[in-house]
């Protein structure tokens, strides 16, 4: 992810001598100046004083508050849209057909997120030619990976049997199969996204591009609910996903040919050393949202395949209202990851431990805050959310709500390790972790119903907070007593003053 401030070109500053120019170009707002040598644009390093950092991580926040609210407005708009208009068991079986593309996702098997640390690192010390051939060497690989891959789904959807496997009753078998092709081809179109989203990041452009990614998201929920409000089918509603979805693609693809000039679209930088050597962090990143996607869609399938389609719209719902304090962790997270990348890249181990300290503070005081909040208005949200339709299980959404304590405990540490390419052992805990308590909701659920399935998710956030904190501590070369005084003071951001909270 990435972000920007968007501002006009002050008047560039040209320099002329007999064997080169040299034309300085500075950006109000932005923190990246550039510099063309002979019509070739170069970045400069990006800075790291505490002024600078300060002004992106609060350029950056604002960023993802904006984004956070695009996705909560969909969230909270669409249930009664969907709701209303297509009712209880077509919504359910929607939301599983949505399950499946999920898994292509992850398609570029993790060297998108891989490259955008590396490219950001480099640009840290300012390697510009090396991040640009790690940039090609991705999008080489991404590009035929993705068309691969729609090339045999296009072939094979045909013949797989989705509404047996998804109970889907209220979708025509042919709608069901061209409904799930359109959803898997917009996933696999928006995979590019990935590593469109690290070039921005890697110049401080981080905000531009998370705002355009927002912005299109946006729009492509205004025309499904379009649809939906005017009485459009399911198989309308797809196409319409997927064409927005590209149309999208290629917006963003014309801003970062505008926006970073030196990123080139083509393959001659591709190298096949540059992809061996990312593959291993690469193909641990892969675990992490994969994990992700068990222990979120995986858990939807469980419960559908348990209990029904019903199940799927109670247990999504109240998940929803329990992770308003998730998100607001993701955001502090997202904010962070490119400063992170950053600090780690220049070694300036003070900078890098400052930002950690102060971000898991602010978590863990944020998440324990909304957490309470939810508690006392999360059962009045369900009943109007769900427009009535289900009575409200306060125990469950109780158990949600302390899903969420022991998640803030990990998740915003994590980014020190996922941000620097670190995560490798983590990434294949956090993998086990979720298959195993998959395997507990299964269990659970038929026994319990959706508070067994609740308790399975509560087991493995618990032993991923302990596993994950201790992990980025070591990492850092912080102490655990430091880090714990830290969260009860008010350290500064800066390198003399994180010198100072980690003595």
């Amino acid at each position: 992810m990435s972000y920007l401030q968007v501002s006009p070109l002050r008047p560039a500053v040209e320099t002329t001598s007999s064997l080169l120019t040299v034309r300085w170009v500075d950006v109000p707002g932005s923190l990246e100046r550039s510099v063309s040598v002979n019509g070739e644009v170069k970045s400069e390093p990006v800075s790291r004083e505490p002024s600078a950092v300060r002004r992106r991580l609060a350029a950056g926040f604002g960023v993802n508050v904006f984004s956070r609210g695009v996705a909560t407005l969909i969230q909270l708009v669409s249930v009664p849209i969907f709701l209303r208009h297509w009712g209880t068991d077509l919504y359910g079986e929607w939301l599983l057909l949505n399950s499946i593309p999920s898994y292509f996702a992850q398609s570029d098997i993790g060297f998108g997120s891989t490259a955008g640390n590396e490219m950001t690192m480099l640009m840290a010390v300012g390697r510009q030619d090396e991040a640009l051939d790690v940039f090609q060497s991705v999008l080489a690989l991404t590009t035929v990976i993705s068309s691969t891959l729609g090339a045999l789904f296009m072939a094979l959807v045909w013949f797989l049997p989705f509404d047996r496997w998804l109970h889907t009753y209220s979708i025509g078998q042919r709608e069901t199969k061209i409904v799930v092709l359109l959803l898997v081809l917009s996933t696999l179109l928006s995979m590019q996204e990935t590593l469109y989203q690290a070039a921005f990041r890697c110049v401080s452009k981080y905000v531009y591009g998370t705002f355009l990614k927002s912005v299109i998201l946006l729009v492509s929920f205004l025309a499904v609910s379009g649809v939906v409000l005017f009485g459009g089918d399911v198989l309308l509603t797809a196409a319409v996903y997927f064409g927005v979805n590209a149309v999208g693609t290629l917006l963003l693809w014309i801003a970062l040919r505008r926006e970073v000039p030196w990123i080139r679209f083509g393959f001659e930088h591709a190298q096949w050393a540059t992809l061996k050597r990312l593959s291993g962090p690469a193909v641990s990143f892969l675990a992490l949202p994969v994990g992700g996607l068990l222990n979120l869609q995986g858990m939807l399938l469980v419960v559908g395949h348990v209990l029904g389609p019903v199940a799927v719209v109670i247990f999504s719902t109240a998940r929803m209202v329990s992770r308003v304090a998730i998100q607001f962790m993701n955001m502090i997270s997202n904010t962070i990851w490119p400063e992170m990348s950053t600090a780690v890249g220049a070694e300036d181990w003070p900078l890098a431990r400052a930002i950690h300290r102060r971000a898991c503070q602010i978590s863990m005081v944020s998440g324990w805050s909304i957490v309470l909040a939810m508690a006392l208005v999360g059962p009045w949200i369900w009943r109007h959310w769900t427009l009535h339709q289900f009575p409200t299980d306060t125990v469950l959404l109780d158990l949600m709500l302390l899903l969420v304590v022991f998640s803030s405990l990990w998740l915003t540490s994590l980014t020190a390790l996922a941000a620097t390419n670190r995560h490798q052992r983590v990434a294949m805990v956090y993998l086990i972790t979720t298959s195993v308590s998959l395997a507990a909701a299964w269990a659970l659920t038929r026994s319990f119903g959706l508070r067994g399935t609740a308790v399975a998710l509560i087991g493995g956030e618990v032993f991923m907070a302990l596993t994950v904190l201790r992990a980025s501590l070591r990492f850092l070369g912080d102490s655990f007593s430091g880090f714990a005084r830290s969260m009860f003071s008010i350290p500064r951001l800066g390198r003399g003053a994180a010198a100072a909270v980690t003595e």
